[in-house]
């Protein structure tokens, strides 16, 4: 029994060292991020940031690997189907992580056990936007326009998070407006400012700029009282609509396997590039609030938001898929 459990002891004690040496040799190599969104995104943005930052620190490649389509299936099948060697990195949305387990029955990916959280990158609420041309001004004089004319208007949405936006605005207010799916958020918005949309629902990242420019009109923000840093937008509440409360955040995840020092090495270094102040500041400007987390904050979150999509779907009377 001695020996046993010396030779185990021992073992245990060269994993060790070698998980360490592998930490002390990390990065060697090309590092990927997978994006499981469109380039232009609020994610892809976040992901070519860390990119850029963790290039300048460790100086190896790191490429931003957009892979869209499919609610983020195809991205978050391909991240949790890499090997956990540090090499892989999954740069992801609540789409992913969350919602998507509350819109669908059953996921070719586990976002619980077949990864493990690095941080949060950041959080914004949902915006609700229009053609210019629209003839409603506010939230009340889109809901009185789509019931005199039902199933005339269309409303577009890229992820799964805007696309339980778009049926809480119907269950909430009993109007008829047409669904039409797109492979991210960045597709829908670029047809809502053609004119081929009427509604979208979006992201600050990726909408504000377009607000600024007046190629898109925003009706209504998904936050619980006035967003901080869109004072001038009204909420969905306080223009009539009880409880429609919603945000979208961005986060860092790893396949699941990854060896301790490895993934300590890893963390310390996004959690450094998502700091910078530079970022923020740029973030904030665009919309979005940065907020580095701990693993198990970051857990938390997104446990919370799975109850909290669930409850939402439940409410609006939506079957899963």
């Amino acid at each position: 029994m001695q020996r046993r459990a010396f030779v185990s002891g021992a073992a245990s004690l060269l994993l060790a060292r070698g998980a360490a040496a592998q930490a002390t040799d990390y990065p060697n190599n090309t590092i990927k991020i997978i994006v499981p969104f469109a380039p232009g995104s609020a994610t892809d943005n976040g992901a070519r940031h860390i990119a850029d930052r963790l290039t300048k620190a460790w100086k190896v490649g790191v490429v931003v690997d957009n892979k869209p389509g499919a609610n983020a299936f195809i991205g978050a099948q391909a991240a949790q189907q890499s090997k956990p060697d540090g090499y892989t990195i999954f740069v992801t949305s609540n789409t992913a992580m969350a919602s998507n387990v509350a819109l669908f029955k059953t996921l070719p990916y586990d976002p619980i056990e077949g990864f493990e959280p690095i941080s949060l990158i950041g959080y914004a609420p949902v915006f609700l936007l229009a053609h210019p041309s629209l003839e409603a001004k506010n939230l009340q004089e889109l809901i009185a326009l789509a019931k005199s004319k039902p199933g005339k208007l269309n409303w577009g949405a890229g992820s799964a998070s805007t696309r339980i936006a778009g049926e809480m605005l119907r269950s909430k207010t009993g109007i008829d407006i047409t669904y039409v799916p797109y492979r991210s958020t960045p597709l829908a918005l670029q047809d809502l400012m053609a004119g081929h949309l009427n509604l979208s629902f979006g992201d600050p990242v990726t909408s504000t700029p377009q607000i600024k420019a007046g190629t898109v009109k925003c009706l209504g923000v998904t936050n619980n009282g006035r967003y901080p840093l869109t004072p001038d937008i009204p909420t969905m509440i306080e223009q009539g609509i009880p409880g429609y409360e919603l945000s979208s955040w961005t986060a860092v995840f790893v396949p699941k396997g990854l060896p301790r020092p490895i993934y300590e090495k890893l963390r310390a270094e996004v959690v450094k590039a998502i700091s910078d102040p530079e970022y923020v500041q740029s973030q904030a400007t665009n919309g979005a609030v940065v907020k580095p987390t701990t693993p198990d904050e970051m857990r938390k979150i997104q446990l919370e938001e799975i109850r909290i999509y669930r409850e939402i779907m439940k409410a609006a009377g939506i079957e899963p898929e």
